[in-house]
């Protein structure tokens, strides 16, 4: 897997870094100003892999950080990496080609952090599957909460009506007695005005008596209705008891799950600040008694969980009409056979097994040392001097311990001579300073034994090693700090190319201790060994930035305007244009020293053009049509950046002409060089400003020859190539310099392109001939 891009979120003047992507041959140069924050984004990357962070790498607000990485697979896919069984069936459609993760790793706390997958694509798979659980589990809790709502309300009803059928009776019961006894009466009196009386009275009683009655049977009526409601929810009348008292319990548990894991964040965090040892013991034993009950409480969370895993299950089936019984046989059957899906962190875990090693290059922390006993070397004791070094060197002469087991003493020796010799010439490759006019140092180690000055080690075999030329032999440690340097950072590279495991080597300032020819033999190393390490340093030093390579930069300065506490922000080398001219220096040096040295700027036939693409395509174009050296092309930093360079020209009494692009940009700059420089002398700009027919020197490629040989892609293109390339946040300087590499390497020829293409570039040439007076 490789490492692609990368975002910063609250790592110290990071706020957030956007998406940054590193430069695909695996080289990437950090340039800035000091304060910029090139540091901190290695050391965020750092903390990435090794989930190490401390405080003064956060923010002032105390936010914590946030690390995401994109990694390519490669020749694989996702779905190579992963147990297909342990996929969502929605899931694994979409895995089947994809090509790279985005992986994340987040911090609650200093000492606590998160590692997920964070690829948009699966966190909103993830999102809406748990959005469409949580919506299931929403309309079940309704219907149930529903279910008990009306349950309960016709329970309330019944006793209510229960209890006015009691009062009915006994007003009837007493109504009853009343007519009797008035019956009675009527039946014992003899005269007949007392009769009346009685029979008005048994009349009257019987009346609401009568209506009594009614009034009794209709609520029987309604009584037995409601009743009969509440028979009809059978089961799911005390399910929904059932659910309701687990749901409650479920809260309950989790609500002192989250109060107990806070508490804890808090003395963890209180800890990380604490200086005094009495404290810090203090809120040690504090953090193992809360670290047991979280523990207790998880475990009873997780517990309550299922609970409620299983209620759902079982409520969804009896809502849509199956018995309690069956409906929960049903789901312990399901969840004996329900198989465990990744979550997005199990994702991440599984991914971060695959993931190249970061590592950060450590200057002087493991030089070479004079010697080193081997029985450190068979012990691995890694605190012993120099042990990492002599392990990259043993590493690289392809030894170890057993080696130096030999008993035939004649033998070993031989063999160490040449070693000796294949490891000199090795790093003779890359080494290019001399001592005086012709003698290369070389590299040397010999097997030696104590002698009886030392007593305690008398006998005892050690490794000795040398630097050494044709005048004298030195230990390491009698050399400059520069070769020191320079051979540690070999040693180290070298090794880890060499090594089996894909590393990711963060350099900050590599070769600050070293002369200008040996920073570019620093150079030289990483492009020897692109293929197998990925490297992003950061340097202030024109000779560890290759001008052929701009895409490989990645510009960091500081935001204006926000003064002591502004955050960083990071430029990619499309938009090296908008960086300020501070943070550009080391490149703008890199092409004043390349005009020194080159002799690019001469008296006549310079060509000033507007950035760095123009200045590929323009050296291609020369070797097409065999015009090599004949035009000195000069880029600038944009094209509102080309009076700048003019006036510089002028100033050295130098001949020069313009190439412009013809955008509206470019149609300023014209008008402004016509009046400022050229003092509106029509005869001069017309020889000496050229003003292109197209808005960008890639629009001279025809749209076959633009998608064969820039993009390499089969696409339908509507818009111009430039549009294209725009619209598709592509790095014009990379695909420039990839095809002014393929001409150089004759992968492409003047037989490859089409006669549009051609009759453009000859049209074009023709007139910068013509301008420069060739």
């Amino acid at each position: 897997m490789r490492l692609s891009a990368f975002r910063i979120r609250n790592f110290r003047s990071m706020i957030d870094s956007k998406v940054n992507y590193l430069s695909s041959d695996n080289i990437t140069a950090l340039i800035g100003q000091n304060e910029s924050g090139k540091t901190t984004i290695l050391e965020a990357l750092h903390s990435f892999s090794n989930g190490i962070i401390s405080e003064d790498m956060l923010r002032s607000d105390s936010a914590f950080p946030e690390i995401a990485c994109y990694f390519e697979f490669n020749d694989k896919y996702l779905k190579d990496y992963l147990d297909l069984e342990k996929i969502p069936n929605g899931l694994k459609k979409k895995l089947e080609k994809k090509t790279g993760i985005w992986l994340e790793r987040s911090w609650k706390t200093l000492t606590k952090n998160t590692f997920r997958c964070s690829d948009r694509e699966l966190v909103d798979f993830y999102e809406n599957l748990s959005e469409s659980h949580k919506s299931k589990v929403e309309t079940i809790y309704n219907n149930i909460k529903q279910i008990n709502d009306e349950t309960n309300e016709l329970r309330g009803d019944i006793r209510f009506i229960a209890k006015d059928k009691a009062e009915l009776l006994k007003e009837t019961e007493d109504l009853s007695k009343r007519l009797n006894k008035t019956k009675r009466s009527i039946d014992r009196a003899k005269k007949p005005d007392l009769i009346q009386v009685y029979q008005n009275e048994y009349e009257a009683t019987n009346k609401i008596y009568i209506q009594k009655k009614i009034d009794l049977e209709a609520i029987l009526k309604v009584l037995n209705d409601k009743k009969n409601k509440l028979e009809a929810y059978g089961e799911k009348d005390q399910l929904a008891e059932r659910f309701l008292e687990i749901k409650r319990n479920f809260d309950t548990e989790l609500e002192n799950y989250h109060k107990r894991n806070d508490e804890l964040l808090y003395f963890e965090n209180l800890q990380s600040k604490t200086i005094n040892p009495k404290e810090i013991e203090l809120l040690a034993n504090n953090i193992e008694y809360l670290q047991i009950e979280q523990k207790k409480l998880h475990n009873i969370f997780i517990e309550a969980q299922n609970k409620l895993d299983f209620i759902e299950r079982v409520a969804e089936k009896v809502l849509a009409g199956k018995n309690t019984r069956v409906a929960e046989s049903e789901v312990k059957i399901e969840l004996s056979k329900q198989k465990e899906f990744y979550t997005l962190e199990e994702i991440g875990y599984v991914l971060s097994k695959h993931l190249p090693i970061f590592e950060f290059f450590e200057d002087f922390s493991s030089l070479l040392p004079n010697r080193i006993d081997l029985a450190d070397l068979f012990d691995q004791n890694i605190s012993a001097e120099g042990y990492k070094a002599v392990n990259n060197f043993l590493s690289i002469s392809g030894l170890n311990a057993g080696f130096f087991k030999q008993e035939n003493d004649r033998i070993l020796k031989q063999r160490i001579e040449n070693l000796n010799g294949e490891i000199t010439i090795d790093f003779h490759e890359f080494w290019s300073q001399k001592i005086g006019k012709q003698n290369k140092i070389h590299l040397n180690f010999e097997l030696e034994h104590y002698d009886d000055s030392i007593p305690e080690k008398s006998g005892k075999p050690y490794l000795e090693f040398w630097i050494k030329d044709n005048y004298e032999r030195l230990y390491p440690k009698q050399r400059s700090r520069g070769v020191r340097w320079f051979l540690s950072f070999y040693l180290e590279l070298k090794a880890n190319a060499m090594s089996n495991q894909k590393k990711v080597l963060l350099i900050d300032e590599p070769g600050l201790s070293l002369h200008a020819k040996a920073q570019q033999d620093v150079l030289k190393v990483f492009d020897n060994m692109k293929n197998d390490l990925q490297i992003i340093y950061c340097t202030h030093s024109t000779q560890l930035i290759d001008k052929e390579k701009m895409f490989r930069i990645l510009a960091v300065e500081r935001k204006e305007g926000e003064g002591i506490n502004s955050q960083s922000v990071i430029i990619d080398s499309k938009s090296l244009k908008t960086a300020n001219n501070e943070t550009m220096m080391p490149v703008h040096s890199v092409f004043s020293g390349h005009i020194i040295k080159e002799k690019s700027i001469l008296k006549t036939r310079n060509l000033i053009v507007d950035n760095i693409s123009t200045f590929y395509y323009l050296s291609a174009f020369s070797k097409l049509f065999s015009k090599n050296g004949e035009v000195h092309y000069i880029p600038s930093n944009g094209v509102k950046e080309i009076p700048v360079m003019t006036n510089l020209l002028t100033g050295w009494r130098t001949d020069f002409s313009v190439l412009l692009p013809g955008n509206t940009e470019g149609q300023k700059v014209f008008e402004e060089l016509k009046s400022s420089i050229f003092i509106n002398d029509i005869e001069l700009c017309r020889n000496k400003l050229i003003l292109m027919e197209v808005e960008d020197i890639v629009d001279l490629f025809s749209k076959f020859d633009f998608k064969k040989h820039i993009l390499n892609k089969r696409i339908g293109i509507p818009e111009s190539n430039s549009e294209y390339i725009e619209i598709n946040n592509l790095s014009g300087n990379y695909l420039a310099s990839q095809f002014a590499s393929m001409v150089d390497n004759g992968e492409i020829t003047l037989n490859h392109l089409d006669e549009e293409t051609t009759s453009a570039i000859s049209k074009l040439i023709g007139l910068i001939e013509i301008s420069v007076n060739l």
